[in-house]
């Protein structure tokens, strides 16, 4: 097989180095550090709401409060005391503890709110303050670093602060900015069709041209290939064979490029695309066979030849000017990783805010279902909390599925903000199980099981193999279908919602790695057009096709009772059953490249679905080189 270069795996984001992760956390911890930590997280009317603070040893304080408003407005006070239209809760100190991290002394604060009525959204600020001193310190995030070579992760604006600066070991520089927070009490939970959900990802430039089209060739992968609407509307009944139930659209507004996460215009349809006419009959079309529209939406920035930003830097008394944080007008200013053409907005700021909200309420009222909500972690927990509300009240089972590439406990701290979050955690583990045998079987189902147990039911963690920011997993494994097609089959055998990636199911890969020898990042490398015709791996469309249709007639076999019956470090070998309503199912994995056997238990067993073969020889399961199979008990 040809010599290809293929990177470390690579997450797009800001945790996507070590030491980005370590030098996070250390900003985070030397801080005020909340981490929307609530009892009950989910509150409902009558129940009491306490929050828990943590002052790290930079804090200077023994005084710790929270200004809090139920109409909508901002909460705001000083020193313990409430501005009007703000209530005031006093903290009591739990604990101190020692943080060698940090090498000093850390505090543990609890605030206690009082119960509201459902519907409320209860709106917070938190101050520390020393009783004796003049300073007070503010809850805020780590929003951003620089990096010691110049290149820029976020910048910061008036009112972010430096808070640790890391050693030469790091290389950043991390900052912060003071939020308010909010929960809205009584949430509803998540609509029952997202539990039930196959999500199929399209990326429109690439899929299809339409009936009769070819798709162009442009010198780069950054040009634009031709995919349209009306070629995705042509192909729904190719979609709706793999299973699909959800169809993720990558954005599909006005905009200067082929990927069209830089809005220049939030209603209206890029006309390279297609039309208004053609997005309705897509959805029309794809609700006729059982299929909802999702969506790619980005409320963090958009480009910056957005009407909007133009006249805020064309004018500094226009208003718009208020949407952006300069921090040198009218040429520096905050943006999506320090990329200037593609400005972030302040969307606590109450016109950008709205705009935002009313901008995702207009496509809900054209019909589409819900939407993938791009680099989440930008916008505040209080802007998602007010936009949940909002489109709820326009589409009672509307889906909000949330891009965070962080830490399982900032994941779950959308639960009762967003529906779910893309679990980029899992597809790390995935990848580094079954493609880069980083990972031993052992260590892969103790991630399992704490992973799956960490998030509430109701809260979806839709899985992925890949996506069109990183490398294909195809690529990844050199073009070994026999490791996709088991790790498919472990992604379809675990509960939450699978996605998809276009192309995957017929072995779409790249030419390039995204992350080019000089250090260079090329995520356009993995968005390459679709495979069609002889040019299709069959024999793998039909693999997925049965994987799909097995998912949706078994629910058993990813919602019942999992246990896992076998693992086998030496040889890479996994089994676990689940059981539910009668049904017991096994799904075995055989993850080393070479054959192997793993033991059944009692019972009849017959081979329902298999990566290449399987058989029954004395109550074991006879598996090829990175083969896997599932099994139904009879």
């Amino acid at each position: 097989m040809e010599q290809i270069h293929v990177s470390a795996d690579f997450i797009f984001g800001t945790m996507a180095t070590d030491s980005r992760r370590l030098g996070y956390v250390r900003a985070e911890i030397a801080g005020i550090s909340h981490r929307y930590r609530m009892i009950p997280a989910v509150p409902q009317a009558g129940d009491p709401v306490r929050l828990l603070v943590t002052l790290g040893p930079s804090i200077t304080a023994d005084q710790v409060c929270v200004y809090y408003t139920t109409d909508g407005s901002e909460p705001n006070g000083k020193r313990g005391e409430p501005a009007p239209g703000s209530a005031v809760a006093v903290g009591q100190r739990l604990a101190g503890h020692w943080d060698t991290l940090l090498w000093g002394y850390a505090e543990e604060w609890a605030i206690d709110l009082p119960p509201q009525p459902n519907g409320t959204v209860v709106r917070y600020r938190i101050e520390a303050w020393l009783r004796e001193g003049t300073e007070s310190f503010w809850y805020s995030e780590v929003i951003g670093a620089t990096e010691g070579d110049g290149s820029v992760v976020g910048q910061p604006g008036p009112g972010d602060h430096y808070l640790h600066e890391m050693g030469a070991e790091f290389h950043l520089t991390f900052f912060r900015r003071p939020r308010t927070c909010a929960y809205r009490v009584g949430d509803e939970g998540s609509p029952d069709w997202l539990g039930e959900a196959l999500i199929y990802h399209i990326f429109i430039d690439r899929f299809h041209p339409g009936p009769g089209r070819q798709f162009a060739n442009p010198p780069t992968p950054m040009g634009i290939y031709g995919g349209t609407l009306s070629g995705i509307t042509s192909h729904l009944d190719y979609i709706a064979s793999l299973g699909t139930t959800a169809i993720w659209l990558s954005p599909l507004f006005p905009s200067p490029s082929h990927h069209g996460y830089d809005a220049t215009d939030y209603y209206d349809v890029e006309p390279r695309l297609g039309t208004m006419a053609d997005l309705k009959h897509l959805i029309a079309a794809a609700h006729d066979r059982g299929m909802r529209v999702i969506l790619d939406y980005t409320a963090n920035h958009f480009s910056n030849q957005h009407p909007i930003f133009r006249r805020a830097i064309s004018d500094p008394h226009s208003p718009e000017r208020e949407w952006f944080t300069f921090t040198r007008y009218p040429d520096r200013y905050v943006s999506f990783f320090g990329v200037a053409e593609l400005p972030q907005l302040d969307l606590d700021y109450p016109p950008a805010r709205q705009f935002m909200i009313d901008a995702a309420r207009y496509w809900l009222e054209q019909g589409i279902d819900g939407y993938r909500l791009d680099y989440t972690i930008g916008p505040s927990h209080d802007f998602w909390t007010m936009f949940r509300a909002a489109l709820r009240s326009v589409k009672s089972d509307c889906v909000l599925l949330g891009e965070a590439v962080d830490t399982a406990e900032v994941l779950r701290s959308y639960v009762g903000r967003l529906d779910g979050c893309l679990d980029f955690l899992l597809l790390q583990a995935i990848r580094r199980f079954f493609a880069f045998d980083e990972m031993s079987a052992s260590q892969f189902v103790v991630f399992l099981n704490r992973h799956l147990h960490y998030f509430p039911p109701g809260f979806y963690l839709p899985s992925f193999l890949d996506n069109h920011d990183m490398n294909r997993f195809l690529w990844i494994v050199r073009g070994d279908t026999r490791r996709l097609r088991l790790a498919a089959l472990c992604q379809y055998t675990l509960p939450h919602p699978p996605i998809l990636y276009y192309g995957t199911e017929v072995g779409l890969s790249q030419r390039l790695d995204v992350r080019h020898a000089d250090g260079s990042g090329h995520p356009e490398e993995s968005r390459l057009p679709m495979l069609w015709g002889e040019d299709q791996d069959c024999e793998l469309l039909e693999f997925y096709r049965q994987l799909g249709a097995l998912r949706r007639a078994t629910t058993a076999i990813w919602r019942g009772e999992r246990r896992f019956i076998h693992i086998d470090d030496r040889h890479g070998q996994l089994a676990y059953t689940c059981t539910a309503n009668g049904e017991t199912w096994l799904v075995a994995l055989q993850q080393a490249p070479h054959a192997g056997m793993i033991p059944l238990p009692s019972g009849r067993w017959e081979v329902v679905l298999s990566t290449q073969s399987a058989d029954i020889v004395g109550g074991r399961i006879v598996l090829p080189a990175c083969g896997g199979a599932v099994l139904r008990r009879i």
